[in-house]
């Protein structure tokens, strides 16, 4: 274990008026502080850092430092930026010494956060630079922070930005990258070329927000101030912060802020000294060197403390031994109890860590922390970027496997075992910023079908998500079939690739109004965000529909039946409601009859159903559609 001394220290930048300290780890013999009046001059006032037995370097200057930058001096040859870095001059080139109480808007110290419990979350994944770069967004601050937050935009009469957020009615906005990263020239005259793009899943600063989204760039106080002002507003309006953050690799490996400072210490490597390449991008840290796991632990408390995030995504959680996320997750908690964390259970490539130790999917179990659930997302609708069919595009087979989602991935019955304890350890998506957009895959596995089928087939997909127990997950602009002409890997662009054409909004409103009545829906049915796996096995059923390419299951809540039936048969289905009681009666230990039931449709394929239909010994389901019916008991 650490030091108690080192556990507790703050690295990086301690700064107030009277005097700021600076602090590093390193093995080098001597290292020195650089201080800069601005970010661009060459001249520097240089001072000597005092080496403790702990390795750690620190130097004290008395007097108001607020707006200068600094660097480290390796041995008066190298020159780096601070891995604690809180804000930079423009490309990363130096870091920047800010008072962070400039950088808070009115009221944000005592602004609401939304009450949204974890189990509830419906969460939408976006990028900043995708979301309101097009022209036909009508944004003000294209390709901004503030962009997200702009109000009283439209496309064609159609809401854009936050007002389109709020409309689709999601609980979470989960951003790809926002911390600095170093493949995006941060200028702002070159920040309207179309090739000056990236996902930012190539890590510079871990604690700086990216200068590209920032209006002004050229000001450390800005980009802070503005990402504030974004996540206030989105809180403001019910809407909870995830964060993307890449904390198992580094963009320059070798070359890295901290591999200069302490060299072969942070990064793992194999046998030879070589990198190991876990990440499949050239290097992945070492999760159980003590040092990196303090820095992991500060970041995350100085994002939850100083953003007020309510949320981190973690890229290639496999990456990080089960004791450190362990650790991690409970070190969140207990800063905010309703922190929802999850990650990608799996590497990108080989690595020295064992399998044994890895986070996978089903060492979640219990532990308060979700997975991606890839099983699922492969059931509904085949491998990511190949020509296979999922259970929503016909193929029977899967139906097992679809079903083992639908229940929160738990071990439900002997037929239907998942990786999960509790549902809400289940991240339920068909795509996400990765391999082919769905409406893409859709189009590439059905081809030679006609567009209204594609559209019910791409229907289905996503009534099976936001009827399931688990968190729902969709990429932005899902909600209106976006498409990105068929390419599965646009994390460099070009931007006119990427980003959203809010056209598609207009043209396919039937799309985006069905997925507003999926959120309405699934919000209505509380049931859903039940967080026990004793409830569900207690109160939900599946009926038998043999070698059909139908599901179909039974929900009994408050003291009404809720019958859910996914087809993705090219024919109708015709059900017999005799045989749903019959089986509803012996699950429950119930006696009720037929005939002084009602069945009411309250949702198919067009949204969700106002008529007062009402059935009762035969239920007929349309060809690839999703109906749901509640019985009145």
């Amino acid at each position: 274990m650490l030091d108690k001394n080192i556990k507790d220290l703050k690295m990086g930048l301690d700064y107030s008026k009277e005097a700021s300290t600076f602090r590093v780890f390193s093995s080098h013999k001597d290292l020195s502080l650089r201080l800069y009046d601005d970010s661009k001059t060459i001249y520097y006032t240089e001072y000597k850092m005092i080496k403790t037995d702990e390795n750690i370097f620190e130097v004290k200057i008395e007097g108001d430092l607020n707006g200068k930058f600094y660097t480290y001096s390796i041995n008066n040859k190298q020159e780096i930026t601070d891995p604690y870095s809180i804000s930079s001059s423009l490309n990363s080139k130096r870091s920047a010494i800010i008072d962070l109480k400039i950088t808070d808007p009115d009221g944000f110290r005592e602004h609401h956060i939304p009450k949204t419990k974890k189990s509830e979350a419906i969460i939408y994944e976006l990028h900043v630079r995708d979301f309101s770069f097009n022209k036909n967004s009508d944004v003000k601050n294209r390709g901004k922070f503030l962009g997200i937050v702009e109000e009283d935009r439209k496309c064609q009469d159609e809401k854009t930005s936050l007002d389109h957020i709020k409309e689709l009615g999601i609980t979470h906005v989960h951003f790809m990258p926002i911390y600095d990263f170093l493949t995006v020239d941060e200028n702002t005259d070159v920040f309207f070329e179309d090739e000056n793009y990236n996902w930012g899943y190539d890590p510079e600063l871990y604690n700086v927000p990216e200068g590209s989204y920032s209006v002004d760039p050229d000001d450390p106080f800005s980009r802070v101030l503005e990402i504030k002002k974004m996540i206030m507003k989105l809180h403001e309006n019910g809407i909870k912060v995830v964060i993307d953050v890449v904390y198992n690799h580094i963009y320059r490996g070798d070359m890295s802020n901290f591999e200069m400072l302490y060299p072969n210490y942070y990064l793992r490597r194999f046998k030879d000294g070589s990198l190991t390449n876990g990440s499949g991008v050239g290097n992945d840290f070492d999760s159980k060197k003590l040092i990196y796991r303090k820095f992991l632990k500060d970041s995350i408390e100085y994002f939850i403390n100083e953003y007020k995030i309510d949320g981190f995504r973690f890229d290639l959680l496999a990456l990080f031994d089960k004791e450190t996320t362990y650790e991690l997750v409970s070190f969140a908690k207990s800063i905010d109890p309703e922190i929802l964390i999850y990650g990608e259970p799996w590497a990108g490539g080989r690595t020295t860590l064992k399998s044994s130790e890895m986070t996978l999917k089903g060492t979640q179990k219990g532990k308060g922390f979700s997975c991606f659930n890839d099983d699922f997302r492969n059931a509904i609708k085949g491998f990511n970027n190949d020509y296979s069919l999922g259970f929503s595009m016909g193929d029977y087979n899967l139906k097992i496997a679809t079903e083992i989602g639908i229940t929160g991935s738990i071990d439900y019955d002997w037929l239907h075992k998942g990786f999960c304890k509790y549902p809400s350890e289940s991240i339920n998506y068909a795509n996400s910023h990765d391999d082919l957009i769905l409406w893409d895959k859709i189009n590439k596995s059905l081809k030679n079908t006609s567009s209204k089928e594609k559209k019910d087939v791409y229907k289905l997909a996503n009534s099976i998500l936001f009827t399931s127990f688990g968190i729902p997950f969709i990429h932005s602009g899902n909600e209106f079939l976006r498409s990105k002409n068929g390419v599965s890997n646009t994390y460099n662009g070009p931007t006119s690739l990427a980003m959203i054409d809010w056209d598609e909004k207009s043209k396919n409103k039937d799309i985006f109004l069905f997925f507003k009545d999926l959120i309405e829906l699934r919000k209505k049915l509380r049931f859903f965000s039940i967080d026990d796996d004793k409830y569900i096995r207690k109160n939900l059923f599946f009926l038998d529909f043999s070698f059909y390419a139908t599901i179909g299951y039974g929900i009994y809540y408050s003291d009404n039946l809720y019958l859910f039936f996914h087809n993705a048969e090219r024919s109708k289905v015709s059900i017999d409601t005799v045989e749903i009681l019959e089986l509803f009666n012996k699950k429950l230990n119930k006696n009720l009859k037929l005939h002084n039931l009602m069945f009411e449709k309250i949702f198919n394929k067009n949204g969700l159903y106002l008529d007062e239909a009402r059935v009762s010994e035969k239920i007929e389901i349309d060809e690839i559609s999703t109906e749901i019916y509640k019985v009145y008991l």
